[in-house]
C-alpha cells in the first residue's frame, strides 16, 4: 500500500501528469462554452424578437409596410381563399398569427381573400319548381321567389328562365328569381326564333318587338353556321317577355 502511495506521489508531480490535468480542464471548459454559448448563438437564442402585428383585413401595401416596420419579412401565398367577411384583395390569413413572439427577420406568410365565391347560375329551364329550388341550393344561391310567365311549349308549372339569366356569373348567396310558366301573357310579347339569322338583321326586329339587345358573344359553330348568324339566345325563343327585356345573343364567329 505504501508503495502505491509513493508511486502516485511521484506521478502527480511529473510534468506529464500536470499537462494531462490541464488538458482535461481545457476540454471541459471548451465543451461548456460550445454547449452554453456557441450553440445557442448559432441557433439564434440571442437574436432579438418581436410580436407579429395583426394584418388580417389589411390591404397588400398596408400589410407589407406593417411587417417591414416591425422588422419582419413577408411572403404571399399564391392561392387565395374565398371569404364572406374579408373583402377581396385583403389579408385573410397570416402565419405566424398576430400577437405571436417571433425572431426579427422571420418571414410571415400571407394569404389574400378572394371575396365571396362566384358561381354560374344553372339552367333551370323545363324543371319543376321543386327541382329548381334544389339546384339553386346546391349552387349556393337563394330562391328570391317566383314570377308568373308564359311559354309556347313549356308546360304550366315548369321553369321558363331565371332572373338573372342562366349562365350569368353571380356571388354565392345571391338571390335568383324563377319565372314559372303559368299562362300569363298579358302585356308580354313572344320572343321569336332568331337562330340562323344574321345579327345585322336581328337589330331592327328587336326594335320592332320592343326588346333590347344585351351581350353579343362570338363562338365557333360546329354546325357550319354562317359567320355573324345567331346560334343561341338567352332567354330562348318561345318565351313571352315584357317590353324592354334584355336578350343576350351568341353568334357564329
Amino acid at each position: 500500500m505504501n508503495k502505491i502511495k509513493s508511486l502516485w506521489n511521484k506521478v502527480r508531480h511529473t510534468a506529464i501528469f500536470k499537462a494531462f490535468v490541464i488538458w482535461i480542464v481545457v476540454v471541459i471548459v471548451l465543451v461548456f462554452m460550445v454547449d452554453k454559448l456557441l450553440m445557442p448563438a448559432f441557433a439564434g437564442a440571442f437574436a432579438s424578437t418581436g410580436k407579429v402585428p395583426n394584418l388580417e383585413g389589411l390591404s397588400e401595401k398596408a400589410a407589407e409596410t406593417a411587417l417591414t416596420e416591425a422588422g419582419f419579412k413577408f411572403e404571399w401565398v399564391k392561392e387565395g381563399r374565398y371569404s364572406s367577411q374579408v373583402p377581396a384583395g385583403m389579408v385573410l390569413v397570416q402565419m405566424p398569427k398576430a400577437g405571436r413572439t417571433a425572431k426579427i427577420g422571420r418571414t410571415v406568410r400571407l394569404t389574400k381573400s378572394l371575396g365571396l365565391r362566384k358561381v354560374i347560375i344553372p339552367d333551370l329551364r323545363g324543371k319543376s319548381q321543386k327541382q329548381a329550388d334544389i339546384s339553386l341550393v346546391r349552387a349556393g344561391l337563394v330562391n328570391g321567389g317566383t314570377i308568373q310567365g308564359a311559354h309556347q311549349s313549356i308546360p304550366r308549372g315548369a321553369v321558363i328562365r331565371t332572373i338573372p339569366l342562366a349562365g350569368d356569373t353571380v356571388r354565392v348567396g345571391d338571390t335568383v328569381k324563377v319565372v314559372i310558366s303559368a299562362g300569363a301573357t298579358t302585356g308580354r310579347v313572344l320572343l321569336p326564333n332568331f337562330e340562323g339569322i344574321l345579327m345585322d338583321e336581328v337589330y331592327p326586329q328587336m326594335d320592332r318587338l320592343g326588346f333590347k339587345v344585351g351581350s353579343v358573344k362570338r363562338q365557333k359553330s360546329e354546325d357550319g353556321a354562317r359567320p355573324g348568324s345567331v346560334i343561341e339566345t338567352s332567354p330562348k325563343y318561345g318565351d313571352y317577355l315584357k317590353p324592354g327585356a334584355r336578350v343576350n345573343f351568341i353568334i357564329a364567329d
